[in-house]
Formats: structure tokens, C-alpha cells, sequence
């Protein structure tokens, strides 16, 4: 699973919109969607931002959970 979708996956788990969830990464939506659709890789902290705002781990975004075995 990418970083991209692990967001759209959690986001939706918490029932955010990606609004919602651009709110509480002081971010714009168009990011989100951007970041969803793997356009892009995001800066260090944006990463801590977004396992904040999802209340998950850096580890769980950034590693790849078949080599995390």
C-alpha cells in the first residue's frame, strides 16, 4: 500500500473529509488530494503532520509492511 493510500484509508476509518482533514493539517484540500493520488512525496514534516492528524505512526506510513516483517 502506498503513503497515498494508507492516508485516503485512515482518513476515511476517522470519517474525515479530505477537507476535514486539511483543516487539521493546516493544509488545502487540493494538497490532499494530491497526496491521495501519490502526485508526490511530502516533506519530513508534513509526514509528522499528517500521523498527527490521523493519530497513526511515522513508521506505518513510511515503511512498507511486507519488508516490516
Amino acid at each position: 500500500m502506498t503513503l497515498g493510500q494508507k492516508v485516503r484509508c485512515r482518513r476515511k476509518e476517522l470519517g474525515y473529509t479530505q477537507e476535514e482533514l486539511a483543516k487539521r493539517m493546516q493544509a488545502s484540500q487540493p494538497y490532499i488530494s494530491r497526496l491521495e493520488k501519490d502526485d508526490f512525496k511530502p516533506s519530513t514534516p508534513m509526514i509528522i503532520n499528517i500521523a498527527t492528524a490521523l493519530n497513526i505512526s511515522i513508521d506505518y506510513l513510511l515503511l512498507d509492511e511486507k519488508k516490516a516483517v
